[in-house]
């Protein structure tokens, strides 16, 4: 499941000719990704390796290049819950098209992510700017002063940017409250999303709780980078 760098980069190219502000014109962006491919290889690699189940990232470049994953995560995010559940399920369809089984896809690519989601409303509710990235493996990210400082990774664990070691205690909290009631409306839904379409179903049963709850919630003044 793991791609290299080249194929990854390869992929994007497409996306940002899309995304082209006026002005800028495909051969500049050619020429730039051109005259800096190794530095990007070189983000590109640590991003592959900060999301390949280990635990999210360490070390400050790994960290450097979880950065570039925020921006295209954030648009996405704010779409519409059908937009983001039809983004999902082509995730899945790519992943199944690789020769993994259903059910393992469904839940790691899918329902986590879709948990991850649910969870970001409700950190976000508490403070912090989270952002859900659906990537190799579905993690949650927190950002701060525009840069991220901590992920939870698909494994469970939240890793700290070297740099913020001890500075961040109370994340901790927020972001296991958050699980904790993900945990306890998966429960309260009555669906098993083992299917597609029983996937959307608790998608969407599964955000709607949890923006109720955050509705409920006194969001505090926001954090200082």
């Amino acid at each position: 499941m793991i791609e290299a760098p080249e194929q990854v980069l390869g992929a994007m190219l497409p996306r940002w000719h899309a995304a082209l502000p006026p002005g800028v014109t495909r051969v500049d962006a050619d020429g730039f990704v051109a005259r800096h491919e190794g530095e990007l290889l070189a983000l590109i690699a640590h991003a592959l390796a900060a999301l390949d189940g280990r635990g999210g990232p360490r070390t400050a470049e790994q960290f450097a290049a979880f950065d570039l994953l925020v921006p295209p995560n954030r648009r996405r995010d704010a779409g519409s819950d059908d937009a983001v559940i039809a983004r999902v399920l082509r995730r899945v369809d790519a992943v199944l098209a690789q020769g993994y089984g259903e059910l393992g896809v469904l839940q790691n690519q899918g329902r986590e992510y879709i948990d991850a989601r649910a969870e970001a409303i409700l950190v976000r509710a508490a403070g912090w700017d989270a952002v859900p990235v659906l990537s190799l493996l579905p993690a949650l990210a927190i950002v701060l002063g525009g840069s991220v400082v901590a992920v939870r990774a698909a494994n469970g664990t939240l890793g700290i940017h070297p740099a913020r070691t001890g500075t961040l205690n109370d994340l901790h909290a927020a972001v296991f409250k958050a699980e904790t009631r993900v945990v306890e409306f998966a429960d309260e839904i009555d669906v098993v999303p083992n299917t597609r379409e029983r996937l959307g179903r608790y998608a969407m049963a599964l955000w709607d709780r949890a923006r109720a709850e955050a509705h409920t919630m006194t969001i505090p003044k926001a954090r200082e980078p």
